[in-house]
């Protein structure tokens, strides 16, 4: 997968701010259960390939979705995010253009490792011009455990799709991830997510229950110390379909930067 311009440009950009590890994100997909510290802005490149359109936070089309995100700790407990999207798409079904945005916020219930497993709350809201849908409304249920330097996290997400014919559809997602810290720099992991919606078989025709899911490792890595690279965080996801109506391959960069 290529980096967009504006996600290589970042890689550039001489950045002062603290320990780049608060809200670094350790999957590709999967939500760890934390939130932005209060007052902390995050300022984040999503660069996701789908080579069927089918992969979820992927363009509708074939090709690439950037997405820019900005976040702002409210509380240590509740942060929220815009989100603006772009895609590029390579397969010539359609032009590349502006996709649409996304506003989501997360609500800490306890402090981590308060109680047997941190749970947050996360609501979703996008405003879409691309795609077969207008709009989307999500709800998700974020669980975490960390046990020494492994992190479990589990993501269970209940999504309304508005039409652009006027109907709505609904999809149940998951998320699970599993990873290790070999430092404070570097974590590896591994992660497994999918949903599942009613789709028409045919114009017209009954729908079926149609299940997409994908599998792949991650890694992520974050600067700390001083100097240029400290609030610099990056991770690399990617892997594989299982089934015929999932993408065969994903791959997915995020690149983030955190002030305070």
């Amino acid at each position: 997968m290529k980096w967009s311009p504006f996600a290589a440009s970042l890689l550039l950009v001489p950045v002062l701010a603290h320990d780049a590890l608060a809200d670094r994100r350790a999957y590709g997909e999967t939500y760890e259960a934390v939130t932005a510290p209060k007052g902390e802005i995050d300022v984040e490149s999503w660069s996701t390939f789908a080579p069927d359109g089918e992969l979820n936070g992927g363009p509708p089309s074939r090709g690439v979705r950037e997405m820019i995100e900005l976040e702002y700790g409210i509380t240590d407990r509740w942060d929220v995010a815009l989100y603006n999207m772009l895609d590029m798409i390579t397969s010539g079904e359609t032009s590349s253009g502006y996709a649409g945005l996304k506003v989501e916020t997360r609500y800490r219930l306890s402090e981590r490792g308060q109680w047997a497993v941190d749970p947050v709350l996360y609501f979703e809201f996008q405003q879409l011009f691309r795609g077969d849908a207008d709009q989307k409304y999500e709800g998700k249920l974020i669980l975490g455990k960390d046990i020494g330097k492994v992190n479990l996290a589990l993501n269970l997400a209940f999504e309304e799709e508005k039409l652009t014919d006027g109907g709505w559809n609904a999809e149940v997602e998951y998320a699970l991830g599993a990873s290790y810290a070999f430092s404070p720099a570097w974590v590896v992991g591994a992660e497994i997510f999918g949903k599942a919606e009613r789709e028409a078989q045919m114009e017209g025709g009954e729908k079926k229950l149609e299940n997409r899911s994908w599998v792949g490792p991650a890694v992520s890595w974050a600067g700390g110390g001083s100097g240029v690279l400290r609030g610099v965080w990056v991770t690399l996801a990617g892997g594989a379909g299982l089934g015929g109506a999932a993408d065969p391959y994903y791959a997915r960069a995020i690149v983030g930067f955190q002030f305070h």
